[in-house]
This record gives structure tokens, C-alpha cells and sequence, in this order.
């Protein structure tokens, strides 16, 4: 995995793509900063908007299927329009299991009742295939669950720190193969703190952190899809 020198101090001339990749994905580190934000305060402010923003089916869950519906469909768009690419084939598949999930596979939507999930619940993502695991080992031990809560941390905020390593790189100038997909990165790490959090929390505090981690997630993949599938696109919206 080649590393590039900074072009000024290798004395070669800047690669305009690189330049436009890493203001880009500026641009959509602030956007999700500033919603993330914009929740923070309404919730503070406006305590009465809490229940809007958090409850099932509210603005933030409604939020992240709407961002995880435009990586799928922006996916499948540069798909047939520019043939089949590995990252954005994959990136428009982690959303659309995900969308699967957010939606209960469309159990609210359509009426059909899920199976049961053990340990109560319903089984209505893949996301309860993890709590199922961690119910059973459970059942054997404390340990051991807790054991695979600390793994899913540990190795989430792995992929965040290394996200944010080549993010940090590619600021001071020197680009790896991974900061085209620091987003993706960011977004796999967001999506398995949430997943921890979902597991052994039950605070109301640490269920809307879990919420929003959410919608950051999907916020990142939207943009990952357009910064891979539609780099034009990319180009042009990443302005410092």
C-alpha cells in the first residue's frame, strides 16, 4: 500500500484528484458534525423535541433510512451507468442491509409479524444475529459476553483511530491507498459502536447516542457512494 510524499516538498506537481478527495471528505465530516450538532442543541434546548427526534420511526431514524436509501440507489445509478466497481457494489450493499434493518425489513411497513428472537424481542435485523450471540454466551457465562462487547469495541474504535490517522495524513499532505476510504472506515466503526451500545446499554442517554451514531454512519456511507461512484459530483461539492 503505497504512501504518496507531499507534492510540494517532493517537488512534483500536486495531484489535483488527491487535493479534491481529501476537501471532500472534509466537507462531509463538517456536515455530519453540524447536524450531529443541530440534534445536540434542539434536544437541549427544546426538551419537548426529544421524543420527535428519538422515538421509533422519528426524525433521526427517519434521517438514517433516507441516507442509507440515497447510497443504495446512488450505488445501484453509477452501477448501470458506469459499469460494476468493487467499492461501490460493496458500499451499496452494507446499505441496503442496513436499510433492511432500520426498516425491520419492512414488518411496520407491510403488517407481517418477525419471528421471536430469544432472550424476548423480535428477530428483524441482522443486527440481532450480534445480540442473539451475545445472549447466548450469556447464558453460558458473563464473561464471555461481555468478552464479545469488548472485542466489537475494541475493534470499531480500531477502524475509527485508523480513519482518522489517514484522514489527519492526508490534511498534512500524504495520502495513502486508505484515505479514499477513510469514510468507509468511519462508517463501519460508527456502525459497530452503535452495535455495542445496543447490546449492553439501556440508559435512555446511551439508546440516543446509539441513534445518532446511526445516522452518522449512514451520512458517510451516502457520501463514501458519491465520493466513489460519482467522483464528478465529488469534485465539485468538495470546495474549501
Amino acid at each position: 500500500m503505497a504512501e504518496f510524499a507531499h507534492p510540494i516538498l517532493a517537488g512534483a506537481t500536486p495531484d489535483p484528484r488527491r487535493s479534491d478527495q481529501i476537501r471532500f471528505l472534509m466537507v462531509a465530516l463538517a456536515l455530519v458534525g453540524a447536524v450531529t450538532t443541530a440534534a445536540a442543541l434542539a434536544a437541549i434546548v427544546a426538551p419537548g423535541i426529544r421524543h420527535l427526534l428519538l422515538k421509533e420511526d422519528g426524525i433521526v431514524e427517519t434521517g438514517t433510512v433516507l441516507f442509507l436509501a440515497a447510497a443504495v440507489f446512488g450505488a445501484a445509478a453509477s452501477t448501470l451507468r458506469r459499469g460494476p466497481r468493487v467499492t461501490v457494489v460493496l458500499a451499496g450493499l452494507i446499505g441496503f442491509a442496513e436499510l433492511l434493518d432500520e426498516t425491520s425489513f419492512g414488518a411496520r411497513l407491510f403488517g407481517f409479524q418477525p419471528p421471536g428472537l430469544y432472550g424476548g424481542g423480535q428477530l428483524d435485523g441482522f443486527h440481532d444475529l450480534v445480540i442473539l450471540a451475545y445472549r447466548m454466551l450469556r447464558d453460558v457465562s458473563h464473561g464471555l459476553a461481555w468478552l464479545l462487547v469488548a472485542l466489537i469495541l475494541a475493534l470499531s474504535a480500531g477502524l475509527v483511530l485508523l480513519a482518522l490517522r489517514h484522514i489527519r495524513q492526508g490534511m498534512a499532505g500524504t495520502t495513502t491507498w486508505l484515505s479514499g476510504h477513510a469514510l468507509l472506515l468511519l462508517h463501519v466503526g460508527f456502525i459497530g459502536l452503535a452495535q455495542a451500545i445496543d447490546i449492553a446499554a439501556s440508559s435512555r442517554a446511551l439508546a440516543a447516542v446509539e441513534e445518532v451514531l446511526e445516522m452518522n454512519a449512514a451520512m458517510l456511507l451516502a457520501a463514501y457512494v458519491v465520493q466513489v461512484g460519482w467522483p464528478n459530483a465529488a469534485r465539485r461539492s468538495g470546495v474549501c
